[in-house]
């Protein structure tokens, strides 16, 4: 790992998802070397048709965030660990270990590789949940709370780590499906988001908080990345989110 206090070399597992895409693109678009891993290893099909010129500054690799490459993680300033599922409700005891291996087993397997390594920035996707939805019932909640001590473990295990957790409730934006068709959530999401924040508190505090924007998310997660001077675990909440 290179000892520049201005990273320039992003590690991205689950960097052709949705948050995934976009992050790189805003990391790449400021100049940064961006490597992205997942199980294909492919480009999303959008971008293969389009071709942005961003997409000179990142490479694509074939990985399992649960074995991560000791020799990958050890070449990047910065590991974006964003691998992750939707938040179903599970029926059976499969259904809900998956739930946590995919939010918490494989991002904290990253994170533990991360700290072997000696890689010092870390940023984590977890999710803003529901009071009434924290429950060791729940898979996803389970798994994202799993990471997240992950990554609380890994800012105590050396004075010169630094992570970044996220927490936002519903993200939206234009989604592409395998074959790079758009979807647009914003559509929809939009107008529900702006009627979400304007609810009366009597009421909101049982529901979740409003839904965020895929480049508000994005955004933040690359400027954490890109921070030279950030020291030890910093959150950042939905409502911090919101007002970017």
């Amino acid at each position: 790992m290179a000892d520049s206090t201005i990273p320039t070399r992003l590690l991205v597992y689950g960097g052709n998802g949705f948050v995934g895409s976009k992050v790189l693109e805003l990391a790449a678009i400021r100049g940064t070397v961006c490597t992205s891993v997942s199980r294909s290893g492919k480009m999303p099909a959008q971008l293969e048709r389009t071709r942005p010129s961003w997409l000179n500054q990142v490479s694509w690799v074939a990985g399992d965030a649960l074995n991560p490459d000791p020799l990958l993680v050890a070449s990047a300033d910065v590991i974006v660990c964003l691998v992750g599922s939707p938040p179903l409700p599970t029926f059976n005891q499969d259904a809900f270990e998956q739930q946590v291996t995919i939010n918490g087993s494989a991002n904290s397997a990253v994170i533990a590789e991360a700290q072997r390594q000696g890689v010092k920035r870390l940023v984590l996707l977890s999710a803003h949940i529901p009071v009434l939805m924290r429950s060791s019932r729940f898979g996803y909640y389970v798994g994202k709370q799993q990471a997240s001590e992950a990554a609380a473990d890994y800012t105590r295990a050396s004075a010169d780590n630094a992570a970044t957790v996220l927490y936002p409730s519903a993200i939206y934006g234009t989604r592409y499906t395998a074959a790079g068709t758009a979807v647009p959530l914003g559509l929809f999401m939009s107008p529900v988001a702006w009627l979400m924040r304007r609810l009366p508190v009597v009421v909101s505090k049982f529901l979740p908080e409003s839904p965020v924007t895929l480049q508000q998310v994005a955004l933040s997660v690359v400027d954490a990345a890109m921070a030279a001077d950030s020291q030890g675990l910093t959150v950042i909440e939905n409502q911090d989110l919101l007002a970017i």
